[in-house]
């Protein structure tokens, strides 16, 4: 389904079941293309060498295909036409695909490409960038985002135009690979946050809230989420005033309030909360609990 110009080749068969392997090393990225038919399922070990970002891209397929830890629990899965960014820590996993034809295209790169604040567009890739950073023993994904036919045609050409031995190679890589980038950024758009229904914008205001404070507490901001939709953070606070008759602020505290307040009743220590719930230190964070509850989180224990 794609033909990666200048890429090593591998054919494997055995009965019916085949598998096309391709694959070219790039300075920034490595780039793999498999095209498998399966009359059974099938279970293909991996292991990764060191820690990387990766993309993956099932671009046609008769079922859902799945990545597992070494210990067997599934770690993320994919459904055909569909693709999504992950952060694998070196480790061995496996990809499970039940019996059918497929087309998985991927690559992997060098994080280091988001620097100096220039990963801020891409909020989709926030945690897994983060993840990349922090060096983490765990995998992070992406939500998936669509891959159709214009996501297709952008691979195909990256592919065939791809050149070895040839210093300008190198930009041109570069440049599709930003290219891809930029393009998942638009479907993540157009499927989860593009809308003109007020209402609907709002849930989606709340939900993204809800997920990124039961994460990182109060250091998650009202701008960020707006920037995030595309709107004015003034135009989000009055449509939760008008559908919730709540200050958007109130109800942002609110979430960060019970985080905390979940902790405690968990018996976290309070340097731990602070830390979990993004406070400087154990100072601020009492100040902020006792002026959203009337009480410290000590009171709050022994009460």
């Amino acid at each position: 389904m794609i033909s990666i110009r200048h890429a090593t080749a591998q054919h494997y068969r055995q009965g019916t079941d085949f598998a096309i392997a391709q694959e070219f090393d790039a300075r920034d990225c490595y780039l793999y293309s498999y095209d498998i038919y399966l009359l059974e399922k099938l279970t293909i070990p991996i292991r990764t060498d060191m820690a990387d970002l990766h993309v993956f891209y099932l671009l046609q397929g008769d079922g859902a295909v799945t990545l597992h830890a070494d210990t067997g629990e599934p770690l993320t899965s994919l459904s055909p036409k569909r693709a999504r960014f992950v952060y694998l820590p070196s480790e061995h996993y496996h990809l499970h695909l039940a019996s059918g034809s497929y087309c998985l295209f991927g690559f992997y790169f060098d994080g280091g490409l988001f620097r100096d604040g220039n990963e801020r567009p891409f909020s989709f890739l926030h945690d897994v960038i983060e993840a990349y950073r922090a060096n983490l023993p765990e995998p992070v994904g992406s939500i998936d985002f669509p891959a159709g036919e214009h996501t297709l045609n952008q691979i195909r050409r990256f592919c065939q135009h791809i050149k070895k031995g040839d210093i300008e190679n190198e930009k041109f890589v570069l440049q599709e690979l930003i290219g891809l980038l930029k393009l998942a950024k638009e479907k993540i758009y157009d499927a989860y946050e593009r809308t003109s229904d007020p209402e609907l914008l709002i849930q989606r205001c709340r939900d993204l809230l809800a997920g990124r404070i039961a994460e990182h507490g109060n250091a998650v901001r009202i701008r960020d989420i707006a920037n995030q939709l595309h709107v004015r953070h003034e135009y989000l606070s009055r449509l939760h005033q008008q559908y919730y008759q709540q200050k958007l602020n109130d109800y942002r505290d609110a979430l960060v309030t019970e985080k905390i307040r979940g902790l405690l009743d968990e018996r976290y220590s309070p340097q731990e909360i602070s830390h979990l719930c993004g406070f400087p230190g154990v100072s601020e964070l009492n100040r902020y609990f006792k002026r959203k509850t009337g009480m410290t989180p000590p009171q709050y224990r022994r009460r």
